[in-house]
């Protein structure tokens, strides 16, 4: 019907009344086309302006969506850029959804409307988007109130960089002149926005290396361990783009993870709570083996850390664990203010890192201060001048041994004392692993002592316990001395036997128990005092500044030495 009535009015002769009736209209029409062509000219010089203002990629995109949203009178424009590596594209700038969405909402190729223009090629227009099939609602990015859509895909020298959509509250039917301005920025934009995503990335790349390389300089700087943190958090923080970076190293007696370098932009942050060694406070961790990406840590964290987190404004955290020969010595938290899915890039830099902080705290203590290289130095002279005194015990023992027999118990406290040394080394902390250490001292006693036709075993259990190297070799000296006089005297006339070491932390006080299913004391008359004996007395009392019992009984022999545990 419409269209008979257009032919019908077409038909119609035009009188001169009728002329001068329609050119009101005619001009009303022909200044409304120049009104837009104006308004888009001048939303084309505003970008231009932008771009050529300014090379940070956030502004330009920014000014790009702004500059849109009026240009055709809608109430949201956003930009997707591709990324390679994963295909996906990822909102970068918006006008209208949800803001903390940048950077985080994401579309598969040819998913949505916006998908399907990048994926496709070529504009899309619908008035009613939530009722095509193509549509695809991305969670948290609060676009519900918006009804109709129009999306242009963004392509450079041939390649899809990303896709730009514009959307309305009301239903809107978009017309020719509406796909083709957006689809005009699209065009002048995407070799800009390319050439703009390829610096910020150079750009990236230059303040992560510099970063790394003033770390590096920290790593072989002289300084304490907390000065040399301290430059690695802040470094670290700007890097990263983070509000917050801190340190927390492990601390032995507290058996926690202890703030040590903080760096924060806002002054007044409460203090952060200890990560406890044996409950890692994010829910699901059970150990701090890599690195973790919590985007809410409010929500994915214990109750008291959570607290923290909340009072402190924080959200987002990546979490790299610091470490030195294979063992977590620390870890390094970078906070943002927001709910935060850190990139890869950024995991990557934090874990680069990470690993340059393990070398500034192993090079800060081990040649960093020199009074560590004379403690050394002190540890070795003391540890000669036992080795001294125990040959000049082996000197002045009476009894009617061979030189085989001297060279094996010698041998075997001689490598009593480098096992802590040798255990020291790998660790590469002043403090030593003891159950660690006597199972060496065990391995080689039984190498060494047991006859070919015995079956003795020899057992290591308990706590365990770490100590000073000074009281480490002094136990492991007098466990030495304790297996062998076992196995010299409690399995004389037997070929099977058990010998039991057992290690225990009674509060602060160290608890050393070795134990034989011996002859005892059903063998007749009480053996001498033995020189390995008398050994271990002297060491127990003073190096362990402790106490050394031996009872006998028919089911075997029982020696305990009670001490202060020592971290000095």
């Amino acid at each position: 019907m419409v269209k008979s009535q257009m032919s019908s009015e077409a038909n119609t002769p035009i009188t001169p009344s009728r002329v001068t009736r329609s050119k009101p209209d005619m001009l009303a029409s022909v200044r409304g086309i120049l009104r837009r062509r104006t308004i888009e000219l001048d939303a084309i010089r505003e970008i231009f302006r932008a771009i050529n203002a300014t090379s940070d990629l956030r502004s330009i995109l920014d000014t790009i969506t702004q500059t849109t949203t009026r240009a055709v009178r809608a109430d949201s424009t956003s930009i997707y850029l591709l990324q390679p590596a994963t295909n996906k594209l990822v909102l970068k700038a918006t006008t209208g959804l949800y803001p903390h969405a940048v950077d985080h909402a994401t579309l598969e190729l040819g998913q949505g409307l916006t998908g399907w223009a990048a994926l496709h090629r070529q504009p899309v227009a619908v008035r009613d988007a939530w009722s095509d099939p193509r549509f695809f609602p991305i969670p948290d990015t609060r676009e519900k109130p918006f009804k109709s859509l129009l999306a242009v895909p963004l392509v450079s020298q041939d390649r899809v960089i990303g896709a730009m959509n514009t959307q309305s509250h009301q239903p809107r039917s978009w017309n020719e002149g509406d796909i083709e301005f957006v689809a005009l920025i699209a065009d002048v934009v995407a070799g800009v926005l390319e050439r703009a995503v390829l610096y910020e990335q150079t750009e990236r790349r230059m303040r992560e290396l510099a970063a790394v390389a003033e770390v590096s300089r920290a790593v072989i700087a002289p300084n304490y361990v907390d000065q040399t943190l301290r430059v690695v958090a802040e470094m670290a923080a700007h890097a990263l783009g983070a509000r917050r970076c801190s340190l927390l190293l492990l601390d032995e007696d507290a058996r926690a993870y202890v703030p040590r370098a903080i760096y924060d932009e806002k002054s007044n942050t409460p203090d952060e709570p200890c990560w406890p060694l044996d409950r890692v406070p994010l829910l699901n961790v059970e150990s701090l083996s890599q690195a973790v990406i919590v985007s809410d840590a409010r929500a994915e964290m214990e109750a008291e850390h959570a607290g923290w987190v909340d009072q402190a404004g924080l959200m987002g955290l990546l979490c790299v664990p610091v470490t030195i020969h294979e063992r977590t010595i620390g870890i390094m938290n970078v906070w943002s203010g927001v709910a935060s899915d850190f990139s890869a890039q950024q995991m990557e830099l934090a874990s680069t890192l990470a690993n340059q902080i393990g070398l500034a705290i192993e090079n800060a203590h081990l040649i960093g201060n020199a009074a560590i290289v004379r403690e050394m130095n002190h540890r070795v002279k003391n540890n000669l001048q036992n080795i001294v005194m125990l040959l000049q015990l082996q000197m002045n023992d009476e009894r009617k041994v061979t030189a085989k027999e001297v060279l094996h118990e010698s041998i075997n406290r001689i490598m009593s004392i480098a096992a802590v040394h040798d255990a020291l080394a790998h660790e590469g902390f002043r403090l030593v692993d003891v159950k660690d250490v006597i199972n060496r001292v065990v391995s080689l006693v039984h190498a060494n002592m047991v006859r070919p036709d015995q079956m003795l075993e020899i057992e290591v259990k308990g706590d365990a316990l770490r100590l000073s190297s000074k009281a480490a070799t002094a136990l492991a000296l007098c466990v030495n001395e304790l297996v062998q006089n076992a196995i010299e005297h409690a399995f004389v006339d037997r070929t099977r036997g058990k010998i039991s070491i057992t290690l225990a932390d009674r509060g602060g006080t160290l608890e050393v128990v070795v134990r034989d299913d011996g002859r005892g004391d059903s063998g007749g008359a009480e053996p001498s005092p033995s020189l390995g004996l008398h050994i271990v007395e002297t060491l127990v009392a003073d190096d362990l500044r402790g106490t050394f019992q031996l009872s006998r009984t028919a089911q075997g022999s029982s020696a305990s030495i009670i001490a202060p545990i020592s971290f000095s």
